[in-house]
């Protein structure tokens, strides 16, 4: 399927702003829609809130090896061409609902991590931090398997920095966005399927007030209705057409942060 007129009327709908705003999903970069599984897969079953707080060995056994694996991740070609139009002042903030920091990592200098990262720990006593190296070391020193916070006459458990399943995102990370969105002048979805509460909400606030909404991605939402564009395909590849189209080939890899 040509995907070029859809791409030629996104750039447009973004051109004509001064303030666009660019959602990615949990999927953003992936060959699966990962957002659609969620509630059912390993993450949710080992690294929710409930199992660290009722089984807290079994939580950090799974939490740390898949947050390791996940810090490993280095940006794919989208990160970078969404990093690329930040850069070049196409498009404004972004709001990622994955944790995986990638976003970030390409070069983008304003990002809302809705989730959060996967990076730190924190302990909630004291409120040190500590990055995922120091606590594998704590891991390997605890008979019990959970890290606890090294500041003198604290000892209190760690527990991840970001948001886990089965608890409220942030409200520093919801009321930014939500301001954000009463304030952009387009609003872009790039591979979230927009069903989970509050993020689900967001295209609801620049729609009031008539802003345009184009909506990125293999699954269908409650918003198409009301869209200027709809591309019913990956988002990785329609990016970075639209970098390709808006800014040319990059000159190098990432951009510096």
């Amino acid at each position: 399927m040509d995907s070029a007129p859809d791409i030629e009327r996104l750039q447009q709908l973004i051109a004509d702003a001064e303030r666009p705003l660019v959602l990615t999903g949990l999927g953003f970069g992936q060959d699966v829609d990962v957002e659609l599984n969620a509630g059912q897969s390993d993450w949710a079953d080992h690294a929710s809130l409930e199992t660290l707080l009722v089984e807290p060995a079994r939580f950090w056994s799974y939490y740390y090896a898949a947050a390791t694996e996940i810090s490993k991740r280095e940006p794919s070609a989208a990160h970078i061409a969404l990093a690329r139009l930040q850069a070049a002042g196409v498009i404004s903030t972004i709001i990622a609902q994955s944790a995986d920091h990638l976003a970030a990592k390409a070069g983008a200098s304003d990002v809302i991590e809705m989730h959060g990262n996967v990076l730190t720990a924190t302990c909630e006593r004291c409120n040190e931090r500590y990055g995922l190296p120091e606590v594998g070391a704590f891991l390997e020193q605890a008979d019990d398997g959970v890290p606890r916070c090294t500041n003198p006459g604290c000892g209190y458990p760690l527990r991840p920095s970001g948001t886990l399943w089965g608890e409220p995102l942030a409200d520093d990370a919801v009321s930014r966005a939500w301001e954000l969105a009463a304030k952009s002048d387009a609003f872009i979805s790039v591979d979230s399927a927009l069903r989970t509460i509050p993020v689900s909400l967001l295209p609801s606030v620049p729609l009031t007030r008539g802003v345009p909404l184009a909506l990125i991605g293999r699954t269908p939402t409650q918003y198409d209705r009301y869209a200027q564009v709809v591309i019913r395909s990956a988002g990785a590849p329609i990016v970075e057409a639209l970098a390709q189209r808006m800014l040319g080939d990059p000159a190098s890899g990432r951009i510096a942060r």
